[in-house]
């Protein structure tokens, strides 16, 4: 009863560290998000708003993410966060999941937003912070 006990208390003190990352990731993801450039796909293709004429941004609240495209809503999803594997590494990664089942492995790297989508031959998107 006691190595029971012992259990239990360790799964649930695991499962609130992983409740408070998560909390931590989607409060540094809310925000408004410039879109810089993507990379990847089958031919390693490098795209940005110069060569696609497109201004991207994404805005995440606490529930959605939408989507601007040249100033335009493009899309507006719920999302959530969800630790779990990732087709870029052998270990578990924070996800974003879509209400759209679309789903893209999340990273902060020297103030930008790293997007990774999960697929193979897909793209990585990178995003900076905008004041507005």
């Amino acid at each position: 009863m006691k190595y029971l006990c012992v259990v239990l208390i360790f799964f649930s003190s695991m499962s609130l560290c992983s409740k408070k990352v998560e909390s931590q990731i989607k409060n540094e993801l809310i925000g408004k998000w410039k879109w810089v450039e993507s990379s990847g796909g089958f031919a390693g293709r490098i795209q940005t708003p110069e060569t696609t004429q497109k201004e991207i941004i994404l805005e995440f609240t606490s529930e959605k993410c939408i989507k601007y495209v040249n100033g335009k809503v493009e899309s507006n999803l719920n999302y959530m966060i969800e630790k779990g594997p990732s087709i870029r590494t052998t270990e578990d990664t924070y996800l974003i999941i879509y209400e759209n089942d679309k789903k893209q492995s999340v990273d902060f790297i020297d103030n930008k937003l790293i997007l990774y989508d999960e697929c193979h031959d897909c793209f990585q998107n990178e995003y900076i912070k905008t004041d507005n």
